[in-house]
């Protein structure tokens, strides 16, 4: 007879607690036959699933499903409200049961009225079901109510443990996710509670599922907790006989993602659809459930079928189905994919080129997060810190997929292979840092007596770095590059061996020379030794070399400028080291794109600060200069110094001015925003300074989105165009605000009525070239910073062509978290 409940969400809260169960729903088919489906989830991670012509029926049918697995005692009560008039009593049997019960109580030095919660916490609701006359006489009841209290406990624990291992050593992402059921089942069976559980004869039958084994051990956790009504955390009276236990309750270790999750992260990222379909087989005591997951691709108008291997219960069957896709995308992440896939089904090829095919389209569409690829290890991005890897996985991929794809210069795959590897030439902003300290301690200084050397020689090689990076110049061979050398440093340079003729990119050359201005920069005789050709290495030596702190520091500057080229300090002087890899002959169209990305780019950004730095430089040793010279007469003294003053105070603007364009390419931090509320709470704080010709639109919040950039980095990027927005209407006008995003990308909209954007500007941003500043004082660094900070996170600024004003566009990729419709 089929169990029924005439309103089962009512029951199940009634059983549970309010808010202690969470709906989700999806639907499909056309919109006259819709067909929701619910699934009803507790805080023990334990499902229940249901279907229905609406969200309302799907939910009943759901938390039905949920009562028949986990609470079957509800469809024996229904509508029975009880009162317990006397406390439980112990179950007195069988021995096993008593038994476990005694050493529960004495592990942890519990009081003998701990007992019957003790037992009661081993009491599963098929036993109870069996033996009610049993339960009545001991005024008892399963542990149902025990393991939600325990449930409860038992997260606090694992938080607090997480928390205090992050502030010791915080990691680089923060997240915090709840114990799966496998976790706390293996705590159930190193406690040794199994011997000890009731249950009833069927489910006895099936033996104790993991999801069973996690139910009791949370139970017993709340039976310990309420017996001694117990506050405070579990660790500081956790017994030594379940230490091996403790690692299970409170682990500070990142745990597995579950392969349903994994998969659904890495489709999200590729832009599939994956949904699952069961098929049951056994009777009811012994059911088993067979998932097969389906991909749908849009894009491409295909979609497949994998079909996992038979599980109990309806969650580990689509883990089963999740695993065969999840070790494809594995092979696929290998550095040599080709060979991964030899001698596997076709089944696993099929697959294999559909998720590259689906990548390929989604990378040449449109711009993608590039760090949520690298964290996915979708298409090769995760090898970007290894040239060789990178280049072996591409030319494997080009093998697999046999495509003739045409990839223009402004191809999307390229930039995002490009993105890639700036993220791992300078993932720590060496630069950026050394550049803020730089500034922070030329603020320090009062009178240009205090400029050291050292401060100068700093700005110097921040200069040469940063002017390294915003150029763009032709290969050399290292023979001409010798050649080059002869010139320069004439009779202060031995070439110990000969050079071989390996071509160099612009920024290994200048690598290269920096490496040997250092050290020749002693004025004594250093030699030039060749060690090996791949990778190419060569070593500068001195007699007097510069000291190592000056060899390190220069070091960590220029090791941060070239992806293919690494310098290291010496006693004897500094060796480089220049990666060098064999391409085909004919590449195919993922090497090609692979080949684009490493070779070097100009960086407008950095040609600007390049300059900024020249000029700061030039007043400094302006400063310095006026400051040393004699004088004669006092006159002539008071003369030097107030030059001196004008030229330090020149430069104490310019770096003023370079950390205020600088100061938001800060390393973005890893918290996500949720984007309509920012952009309201900051069109509030923007209103009150606006001159009072000057409107601006705060835009709606209906959708609750976070996007992958902190609210710091995104104040700095709206500051910069909605600043820019203001200093256009000089005449008054209105700006607009505005924002939409779909479950991928969210876009917001600046936009103002003035003038327009000047002509220069336009052109310049539509070329990709510096950025030359309009405006008194200006330098230009505004919209280049903008650029250089959105590109970080994998999003981008793009101008939108206005028959009037001027508009932009901010593009930031959505982080995983559900993005919802707001009531």
């Amino acid at each position: 007879m089929t169990q029924t409940i005439s309103d089962p969400k009512t029951v199940l809260q009634e059983h549970l607690g309010h808010n202690a169960v969470v709906y989700e729903y999806q639907h499909e088919g056309p919109d006259h036959a819709i067909v929701f489906r619910a699934v009803a989830t507790d805080s023990r991670r334990r499902e229940g699933e249901g279907t229905g012509r609406s969200k309302k029926a799907a939910a009943q049918q759901a938390a039905l499903d949920f009562l028949q697995k986990y609470i079957p005692g509800a469809f024996t009560n229904k509508g029975v409200t009880a009162t317990r008039l006397l406390p439980p009593r112990e179950i007195r049997g069988p021995e096993r049961h008593v038994h476990t019960v005694s050493r529960v109580q004495q592990i942890f030095s519990l009081p003998e009225t701990s007992r019957p919660l003790l037992s009661q916490a081993l009491i599963h609701a098929s036993w109870a079901y069996e033996n009610r006359p049993e339960m009545a006489k001991h005024n008892q009841q399963d542990y149902q109510a025990l393991a939600f209290l325990g449930s409860q406990l038992l997260i606090f624990e694992h938080f607090l443990a997480i928390a205090r291992h992050a502030a010791l050593d915080p990691p680089e992402e923060f997240s915090f996710r709840g114990l799966p059921n496998e976790m706390h089942n293996e705590a159930f069976r190193k406690a040794g509670l199994s011997s000890g559980l009731l249950l009833g004869a069927g489910q006895q039958s099936k033996g104790i599922p993991e999801e069973l084994g996690s139910d009791t051990f949370q139970a017993m956790i709340g039976a310990i907790s309420a017996a001694t009504d117990f506050q405070g955390a579990l660790a500081d009276r956790w017994p030594i006989e379940w230490g091996p236990v403790w690692p299970l309750v409170a682990p500070t270790a990142p745990l597995p993602i579950a392969p349903v999750t994994r998969l659904q992260q890495a489709m999200t990222a590729m832009k599939l659809d994956v949904r699952y379909e069961f098929r049951s087989s056994g009777p009811d005591h012994l059911r088993q459930y067979t998932a097969t997951a389906i991909i749908d691709s849009p894009a491409l108008g295909i979609h497949t079928k994998v079909q996992g291997t038979a599980a109990v219960g309806k969650t580990p069957a689509r883990h089963q189905a999740s695993l065969p896709v999840l070790r494809v995308l594995d092979r696929l992440s290998d550095h040599s994919p080709a060979r991964s896939f030899d001698g596997v089904g076709d089944q696993d090829l099929s697959m294999a080129r559909l998720l590259l095919a689906q990548q390929v389209f989604v990378l040449d569409a449109s711009p993608v997060p590039v760090q949520r690829w690298v964290a996915e290890r979708l298409f090769g991005f995760h090898l970007a810190a290894d040239v060789a890897a990178l280049l072996s996985w591409a030319i494997g991929v080009d093998e697999l997929l046999d495509l003739n794809v045409p990839l223009k210069p402004s191809s999307q795959m390229w930039d995002a292979f490009r993105k890639a590897v700036e993220l791992s030439v300078d993932r720590d902003d060496t630069l950026d840092a050394a550049l803020a300290s730089t500034m922070e301690a030329l603020e320090q200084i009062e009178a240009p007596e205090g400029l050291s050397p050292a401060l100068l020689q700093k700005m110097v090689r921040l200069c040469d770095v940063y002017r390294c990076l915003g150029l763009s110049e032709p290969d050399v061979s290292l023979p001409q590059l010798a050649d080059d050398w002869q010139i320069l440093h004439r009779g202060r340079l031995k070439v110990a061996t000969p050079l071989p003729d390996v071509q160099l990119s612009s920024r290994d050359r200048a690598l290269i020379d920096a490496a040997l201005s250092t050290v020749i920069a002693s004025r004594e005789e250093t030699s030039t030794e060749f060690l090996s050709v791949r990778p190419l290495h060569l070593r500068f030596r001195s007699s007097q070399p510069p000291p190592l702190a000056v060899s390190e520091e220069v070091c960590a500057l220029w090791s941060r400028v070239s992806r293919t080229a690494t310098m290291k300090a010496t006693t004897h002087g500094i060796d480089v080291v220049v990666t060098t890899t064999d391409t085909p002959r004919e590449p195919g169209p993922i090497t090609q794109a692979i080949v684009a990305a490493l070779h070097p780019r100009p960086e407008p950004y950095r040609a600007a600060v390049a300059d900024l730095l020249h000029d700061l430089k030039n007043q400094l040793v302006a400063a310095r200069l006026a400051s040393s010279q004699p004088a004669e007469g006092r006159t002539a003294q008071l003369h030097q110094q107030l030059t001196a003053s004008r030229h330090l105070d020149e430069a104490h603007a310019l770096a003023l001015r370079l950390q205020a364009a600088t100061s938001s390419l800060k390393a973005a931090g890893s918290e996500s925003v949720e984007l309509g509320g920012f952009l309201r709470q900051y069109a509030a704080a923007v209103l009150p300074r606006l001159p009072g010709s000057i409107s601006l639109s705060v835009p709606e919040a209906r959708l609750a989105v976070h996007v992958a950039l902190d609210a710091r980095a995104l104040t700095a990027a709206l500051d910069n165009l909605v600043g820019n927005a203001i200093e256009a209407l000089r005449d008054g006008g209105a700006i607009t605000l505005a924002w939409t995003a779909d479950e991928y990308e969210a876009i917001v909209e600046i936009a103002d009525d003035g003038p327009g954007l000047p002509p220069e500007v336009a052109a310049a941003l539509d070329s990709g070239d510096r950025v030359r500043s309009t405006k008194p004082g200006g330098n230009g660094l505004g919209l280049l910073g903008v650029h250089s900070l959105l590109g970080r996170v994998g999003g981008q600024l793009s101008r939108v062509p206005t028959s009037s004003g001027t508009a932009w566009l901010i593009t930031l990729p959505v982080t995983p978290l559900a993005t919802s419709e707001l009531s």
